[in-house]
């Protein structure tokens, strides 16, 4: 264990809550409406009361995406492995109730209804193996910051086991395998070509661990915008290539956009702020894509790599230490069993 290894760890986490928070604002709002009513995000702000999903949160506040993936890595730290599945949803539920998550609109449909089951004692698979939505790879960056990037097998079944308490479809693993392989590629400090490299090799490993459904490739996707953005990057800016990913790979909440999308931002800009900064203007689920994006690029560039000032702020706002976060996150590295 290294004092790098946690920079780029604390990094990640830092990342994904800077992502999520500035993200907050147009959340699940048309780009138009998002730029119509806000100009240029570059600063956090409340949610606006007309914006359903958004209207609960607090300027620099994490959302459900954060909240989940703090839970899932309180569970592994404890458990020092993938606890059983009653157990994760259990935690999950925790703090569900505590946010009164039922009653408000806090969960995405594929968690809100498996959650319920669990709650009633039922059986979630029903509700599991149909599970499109982004709910599993939007909590999976710590995962990435656990298990070390050249194991991509125990990550994706690491990943898998996680994911299965709300999704369990081949869509839903695989892409947040995909995000998971990224986190930890770069928190081994590869190459963005490395680590474009991976993330690809992953997807074909994921998906066979998941229920086989219809959605769309998220590597043929990802494919698309290596050959059409990423090989030309002297052709677009950042106004165009945000465009391109809204209307061409799609920032829904469908597993097969969004997680796309995040990876698409994360390989363009590099760099945690931007990142966020891009996906809070870019529309559709703007917190979870910023959250998966930012990651990957905190977890690159490590907590050092994100202003200061940035980190001093929401950490105060909600509560956390990202540094000490990832020691026991780097300490979990070294005991972590499947």
């Amino acid at each position: 264990m290294t004092i790098q290894l946690e920079n780029h760890i604390a990094g990640a986490l830092a990342g994904m809550v800077l992502g999520d928070a500035l993200g907050v604002p147009g959340e699940l709002w048309p780009r138009e409406k998002v730029r119509g009513r806000y100009g240029h995000i570059d600063t956090f702000l409340d949610g606006a009361e007309d914006n359903i999903v958004a209207c609960y949160f607090k300027a620099g506040h994490y959302t459900d995406d954060s909240a989940q993936a703090f839970v899932i890595l309180k569970a592994l730290l404890k458990a020092g492995t993938v606890p059983e599945q009653k157990v994760l949803a259990d935690d999950l539920l925790e703090w569900v109730r505590s946010m009164n998550g039922f009653e408000i609109n806090l969960l995405g449909p594929s968690s809100k209804a498996s959650l319920l089951a669990w709650s009633k004692g039922e059986d979630a698979a029903p509700v599991t193996k149909l599970s499109l939505t982004n709910g599993a790879g939007m909590r999976i960056a710590p995962v990435g910051c656990i298990v070390d990037a050249a194991e991509p097998a125990k990550l994706a079944e690491t990943v898998a086991r996680v994911s299965r308490v709300t999704h369990s479809t081949d869509v839903a693993i695989s892409g947040a395998a995909m995000v998971a392989q990224a986190v930890a590629s770069a928190v081994a400090g590869r190459s963005w070509e490395e680590m474009l490299a991976d993330v690809k090799a992953m997807h074909p490993i994921a998906m066979n661990l998941g229920e086989p459904t219809w959605a769309a490739s998220i590597l043929a996707r990802l494919e698309v915008f290596e050959k059409l953005v990423l090989a030309h990057r002297e052709d677009y800016d950042d106004e165009r290539v945000s465009r391109f990913i809204y209307d061409v790979i799609g920032t829904g909440t469908m597993t097969s956009e969004s997680v796309t999308a995040a990876l698409c931002v994360a390989f363009w800009c590099r760099d945690a702020w931007k990142a966020a900064e891009m996906c809070a203007n870019m529309g559709g689920d703007t917190d979870t894509i910023g959250a998966m994006a930012a990651a990957i690029c905190g977890a690159w560039s490590g907590i050092d790599g994100i202003p200061a000032e940035t980190v001093a702020y929401l950490e105060k706002t909600n509560g956390l230490d990202f540094r000490a976060l990832a020691h026991e996150t780097a300490l979990l590295r070294e005991r972590f069993i499947l």
